[in-house]
């Protein structure tokens, strides 16, 4: 028999961490909307209207939007068992609205739904760590963190990220287009590309990437001064820094 867990909203993220765990949980989506659970409910999950909904001895997690849990406090009643939270910039002493022996910060992303997310996080104890754990890496790796004040940056990494990288991919997909290749081609060749960087970075540090690609008056020295021109290097560091703000 599978363990249950409760996810409260039913947006994309509540989507993706449900089609990440439904394999090795039993998954409950609480929601308002009756319409949009229905949905949900076509698509094979269970689910529950908040007012049918009772906290008490289970294990949930809060993906609603962060402004939103003053709100959802209020309708809960009862003391969870464990409550992992991926409301971002919402620390353990907002969060102490809504009771439970346990609480866990985490940052994954939508790479969830295909069981690949990167997820930080944080505990504010160590009740049933090792349960969280074995939850948090049915849908794709995690990170522990040693303070809660490096959640911030963690979560800009993890969470916001993809969101710059898919730029990235669209822009260089475009650039194919730009030099002749068709579309369909110039998109695969980036998604092989992504493949193969990825299979890079598992193995080299990004920097001896770049230098061993670069060859002296070559076509990627030229391309990585285009870049450095236009200030990308500085612009994804700014971009990390006002995401974890």
């Amino acid at each position: 028999m599978k363990p249950e867990i409760y996810i409260l909203a039913n947006g994309s993220m509540a989507q993706a961490l449900a089609c990440g765990l439904r394999e090795d949980y039993k998954v409950f989506i609480v929601g308002r909307d009756p319409q949009k659970l229905q949905k949900l409910s076509s698509s094979g999950f269970e689910t529950l209207l908040y007012e049918e909904f009772e906290l008490e001895g289970r294990d949930v997690i809060l993906a609603f939007k962060p402004y939103a849990l003053k709100s959802v406090a209020e309708i809960l009643r009862g003391r969870a068992r464990v409550v992992l939270s991926v409301l971002a910039q919402v620390d353990f002493a907002a969060l102490s609205c809504i009771k439970a022996q346990n609480v866990v910060r985490i940052m994954p992303n939508i790479a969830a739904k295909y069981r690949a997310s990167t997820t930080p996080c944080v505990f504010l104890n160590s009740k049933f760590k090792d349960e969280i754990l074995r939850l948090v890496r049915s849908f794709g790796s995690v990170y522990e963190l040693g303070d809660e004040r490096d959640m911030a940056s963690a979560m800009a990494l993890s969470g916001c990220a993809p969101a710059f990288l898919a730029l990235v991919a669209e822009a260089l997909s475009n650039g194919g287009v730009y030099g002749g290749l068709q579309k369909n081609l110039s998109a695969e060749l980036v998604r092989g590309l992504f493949q193969s960087f990825s299979a890079l970075l598992n193995h080299e540090h990004p920097a001896l990437i770049k230098e061993n690609i670069c060859s002296p008056a070559g076509v990627t020295i030229r391309g990585v001064k285009a870049l450095e021109d236009r200030a990308v290097r500085a612009a994804f560091i700014e971009a990390v820094r006002v995401s974890s703000q």
